[in-house]
């Protein structure tokens, strides 16, 4: 049984790892980075709509399509990347629940990680929800300008200076979103917050919705449930 709580943040070795697993010859080059890993997580987290795992997981497997599954990689490597990524996600949850203001993007912590890579992973988030995203895209369109200057190949190359610029205002970008999104479902939901709870925003995903043992395996392996994740499941449900 793991004794590593769900939203508990990943080391640095964590990180390293989960982008070995990513970048595994199995994923045929499909699969996200971390930087755009963490680009899309934050746009589920902060964005106007619930978007279950299950919708959201084939797009780290296969950015392009999101039609993929983790194709022959081994079980363990399968177990592994999806633990991983589920815990990266938690974290991001109560990141931006309890202390959005402290935001600060992977990539501004060394320069393996790319931020090009972080904004097109958040563009890629945005769009698993148009239909939420749009009205504010729209109406604080300034906000989004980090990510379609940063994530997107449109127009002339970014200049040293220009890169920096757009750079230094995700985060800031971000927290905006968040307190959009999270004053909306207050004045929505009035009683949210009082009582000494804290502001309702993405649950925590401590378990995975349950399937059939016969079923094919949530982790997007391929393989059948039991075959798969389900004594890993069963550890963290324990």
């Amino acid at each position: 049984m793991s004794s590593t709580p769900a939203s508990s943040p990943l080391s640095d070795e964590e990180y390293a790892a989960l982008d070995a697993l990513l970048a595994a010859p199995a994923l045929d080059g499909r699969a996200m980075d971390v930087s755009t890993l963490e680009g899309l997580l934050t746009a589920m987290v902060i964005g106007p709509n619930l978007v279950m795992p299950s919708e959201w997981l084939p797009w780290v497997w296969d950015m392009q399509g999101g039609n993929a599954g983790m194709g022959s990689t081994s079980m363990e490597d399968s177990q592994r990347a999806m633990g991983l990524v589920m815990r990266h996600y938690n974290h991001m949850v109560e990141w931006m629940m309890k202390d959005p203001g402290s935001f600060d993007p992977i990539f501004t912590c060394g320069a393996e990680w790319s931020a090009a890579a972080w904004c097109k992973g958040f563009l890629l988030g945005t769009r698993l929800d148009e239909a939420g995203w749009a009205p504010l895209m729209a109406a604080e369109a300034a906000w989004f300008a980090p990510f379609a200057h940063l994530g997107t190949d449109q127009g002339e190359p970014l200049t040293d200076d220009e890169a920096e610029h757009w750079m230094d205002e995700v985060a800031p970008a971000v927290v905006k979103i968040n307190a959009h999104w999270m004053i909306l479902r207050r004045k929505q939901n009035p009683g949210l917050g009082r009582g000494g709870a804290a502001p309702s925003h993405r649950p925590v995903v401590r378990e995975i919705p349950k399937v059939g043992r016969n079923d094919p395996c949530h982790c997007g392996s391929g393989k059948k449930y039991k075959k798969c994740c389900a004594d890993t499941d069963a550890a963290a449900a324990g």
